[in-house]
């Protein structure tokens, strides 16, 4: 009686996988259990990374700098790709420093897929670290020089030995604006750096400086306040979408054609990136850009 009562304790609170054998008996002894073969395991496509993938974003100086709003402005971006690729979860991580940003995006862990306004950075995240253009925006990027209404300076001739305010030292923005100062062999002038590139047409504005070095949006926004624009940078590559090294060739060409359907698909989510529609972009887009700033 006791031996059948401990048969019933244990047949009661023993789980094995794969279920259990019948007791031996009045012995009260378990029969050995073999272990249920394991199912055989579906073949895994080739990816940079099977359980998902880092979306590493920065928006250079220009951008906004909380975390939150960050993530949460290229979240729908993420979700967009998630359901093109059969729910594949996309880590969206929004990075701030430039500098930090690209140290995240050449150390040895490097992101699945890479976001940037700094193209002049991105360019070198690709002809030095194997990083394969995606998309880009659409309309080519130009940096402005702007001066007050007033200013006696007309053209970018005029600039030599003045004092010309520019953002900071790693932004797009700086690169494309020193390229064309080069190219146009203006004379020697005084560069001061601010983190902010809105702050640049404030002390312009302010007197603190003769020339500006601004981006497109502001330019026009500096033109419709009565401000005046007296050259433009060379147009170049624009704010792009690349995939890591890692990502195979078959995987890269899906995630463009994915992309390029939000042009018609997903515009709403394009239009809170500040993007119109996506175009292709090809590294030589990328190796000309270097070529123009000589980094």
């Amino acid at each position: 009686m006791a031996i059948k009562e401990n048969c019933d304790f244990y047949k009661r609170h023993l789980v094995v996988a794969g279920g259990l054998t019948a007791l031996a008996g009045s012995s009260a002894l378990w029969a050995q259990v073999p272990a249920t073969p394991a199912a055989p395991k579906k073949a895994v496509p080739l990816v940079a990374n099977a359980n998902g993938w880092r979306l590493l974003i920065n928006e250079a100086v220009t951008g906004e700098t909380n975390s939150f709003v960050l993530t949460s402005r290229y979240r729908p971006l993420a979700d967009f790709l998630s359901t093109q690729f059969k729910g594949r979860q996309i880590g969206v991580e929004p990075i701030v420093d430039i500098k930090r940003f690209m140290s995240m995006a050449q150390s040895s862990s490097k992101p699945d897929l890479v976001f940037g306004k700094s193209v002049n950075q991105l360019a070198k995240l690709v002809r030095d670290s194997g990083y394969q253009p995606l998309v880009r925006r659409a309309d080519a990027y130009k940096a402005a020089f702007i001066v007050n209404k007033d200013s006696p300076i007309k053209t970018l001739a005029d600039a030599g030995g003045v004092k010309i305010l520019m953002p900071d030292e790693s932004a797009a923005t700086t690169a494309v604006a020193l390229a064309e100062l080069r190219r146009q062999k203006v004379a020697a002038t005084q560069v001061t750096h601010l983190k902010f590139q809105e702050a640049v047409a404030q002390q312009i504005k302010s007197g603190m400086g003769q020339v500006g070095v601004v981006n497109p949006t502001t330019a026009k926004k500096w033109v419709e306040e009565g401000g005046r624009v007296i050259a433009e940078t060379q147009p170049v590559v624009n704010w792009s979408l690349l995939a890591g090294p890692r990502m195979p060739a078959e995987m890269v060409q899906q995630l463009r054609e994915a992309l390029f359907s939000m042009n018609t698909q997903a515009s709403p989510v394009l239009m809170g990136l500040g993007v119109k529609e996506w175009a292709k972009a090809e590294r030589k887009d990328y190796l000309d850009l270097l070529d123009y700033t000589k980094e």
